[in-house]
């Protein structure tokens, strides 16, 4: 006898529930996709990511430097690219991502472009702070290799938890911070630049506006804050409306002085228009409270205070404090000064106060590095960037006479360092930084050290003594001014380095107003 299989009445209703779960049940589930553990590389045999492939593979990280070498025997050794992909799950907080490369390399995250350095360059490191919510997020990096050396790094650092963070973003999908923001969330720092990207998921890449509002515990004095913006900000310190700039503009930057102490409360709005977006903040304390805007120091002789930090960004405790006669740099590769400050990848702020006539003035910086200068409290020229040679830029300004305060900022990535500034009056005459006497100017040039130019040579070996046996121990840069002792042995010339230390190059790599054997022979040369 079978048994009757006997189903309850279900009614309507629950007919159709029952058929909807069946239905569900036979549909195919896509699945979720995991974090990746490895990168999916592409490389390609052409500098433009363009065609098939010419290798693939999954590598653990980006971390190469092949030099005069290529990633594989498929690949060619000069004019190639490469992409790399990859699913990586974070927690939320603010991320430090840094990307070293030889030649160009761009960095997106969620197809936010966050890092785009795509030009021929010798290897440098680009960094850009990003919050990032908690969950999976997609990478990518492109890379290519033009000629010569051939390297390329990618890694980031959660540089602040998200409950670290300083500043309440609120960010608007319009451009007069109406209505209520698509994003709210905390930002460590006021440090974007999103180029032609979001600044995050939810908001679009133009015509958007963002308010932060935070509180600074300071100790009293007079603070410089300054904006760098890419379009409209305004700023406002304890309710007080500093900066207010609110029009479609390039990238530029605004300063304002307060006197402030304790707790206070500091309020942005920046918007977005078309192109470019860039929005920053940065507050230094530049006085006591009721002083000038100069930081206090001894100038008397009309010279620099240089402040020395090894970092690019003025930041934390300074490793050197020094009286700089002049800015007048040519480091090369060398330290400002060895065992104290880094050879590349370090800043510098210089503080001076001058008396000058009523004229008009043009202020010329040359350098390797970037660089910003304030006269008069105004800043003049801003190109806070790298170019890995030397520029010079100026700018002419009308000054009605009397004590003017002058700030220059300098910063070097990697490779040559050069920092210099020239100012002179609109007749073309050279304006001396120093105020000392004539009489004590005249007797300096009588007593002035000999120096000499480094020529023909990128990296001129310094040695211990007057021959090749000698051993190495340093270099100067091609175009490194060097000072001279005064002593030569055959084809040998003894130089100081700046730690007044001495060592022997070959003549025939220095120039100047000097004949070699006009210097006094003080060593044998050593054959």
């Amino acid at each position: 006898m079978i048994e009757k299989l006997r189903f309850p009445r279900l009614g309507f209703v629950g007919s159709v529930a029952l058929l909807l779960v069946f239905l569900c049940s036979a549909l195919p589930v896509s699945p979720t996709r995991a974090a990746d553990e490895k990168w999916y590389v592409r490389y390609y045999a052409n500098m433009t990511l363009s065609g098939d492939p010419v290798q693939t593979g999954y590598e653990s990280n980006i971390d190469h430097i092949w030099d005069d070498g290529s990633p594989g025997t498929a690949v060619p050794v000069d004019n190639f690219s490469a992409k790399w992909t990859r699913r990586v799950y974070f927690s939320a907080g603010t991320y430090r991502f840094s990307a070293t490369m030889d030649d160009g390399m761009r960095v997106w995250v969620n197809d936010n472009e966050i890092i785009s350095s795509w030009n021929n360059s010798q290897a440098h490191t680009v960094v850009a702070d990003i919050y990032i919510s908690e969950g999976e997020h997609d990478l990518k990096v492109e890379y290519y290799e033009a000629t010569g050396g051939a390297v390329a790094q990618f890694s980031w650092e959660r540089v602040s938890n998200a409950s670290d963070a300083n500043w309440l973003g609120q960010y608007f999908n319009n451009r007069d911070l109406f209505g209520q923001p698509s994003v709210v969330r905390h930002d460590a720092a006021i440090n974007f630049d999103w180029g032609t990207g979001r600044p995050a998921d939810g908001i679009n890449a133009d015509d958007f506006s963002v308010r932060w509002t935070g509180t600074l515990q300071l100790d009293p004095g007079l603070y410089r804050f300054s904006t760098t913006t890419d379009d409209g900000v305004r700023l406002w310190v304890n309710d007080q409306l500093l900066i207010d700039k609110w029009q479609s503009q390039s990238s530029i930057t605004y300063t304002a002085n307060v006197t402030v102490g304790g707790s206070v409360a500091v309020k942005l709005e920046y918007f977005e228009d078309k192109g470019q977006a860039v929005a920053r903040l940065n507050y230094t304390k530049v006085g006591v409270a009721g002083g000038a805007a100069a930081p206090a120091f001894d100038s008397s002789m009309g010279a620099w205070q240089g402040t020395y930090y090894n970092n690019t960004n003025l930041e934390n405790d300074p490793v050197m404090v020094r009286t700089d006669q002049d800015i007048d740099f040519i480091w090369g590769s060398s330290s400002p000064q060895p065992n104290m400050v880094n050879s590349d990848r370090f800043s510098v702020r210089w503080v001076n106060t001058h008396n000058f006539a009523a004229d008009r003035y043009r202020f010329t910086v040359y350098v390797d590095g970037g660089v910003r200068l304030w006269v008069n409290d105004q800043l003049i020229i801003d190109e806070w960037k790298d170019p890995y040679k030397t520029v010079a830029y100026a700018n002419i300004l009308d000054l009605p006479g009397g004590s003017v305060p002058l700030i220059m900022e300098f910063f070097d990535d990697v490779g040559q360092a050069e920092a210099r500034l020239v100012v002179t009056s609109e007749s073309g005459t050279a304006v001396s930084m120093t105020t000392a006497s004539a009489n004590a100017a005249n007797v300096a040039a009588d007593l002035a050290p000999l120096s000499a130019q480094v020529v023909n040579a990128r990296a001129l070996n310094v040695r211990t003594g007057p021959s090749m046996d000698a051993d190495p121990f340093t270099h100067v840069s091609g175009g490194q001014l060097v000072e001279l002792t005064g002593c030569r042995s055959g084809g040998w010339i003894e130089i100081y380095l700046l730690d007044r230390s001495t060592g022997w190059v070959g003549g025939s790599y220095l120039a100047g107003n000097f004949n070699l054997y006009d210097l006094q022979s003080c060593v044998s040369n050593v054959e």
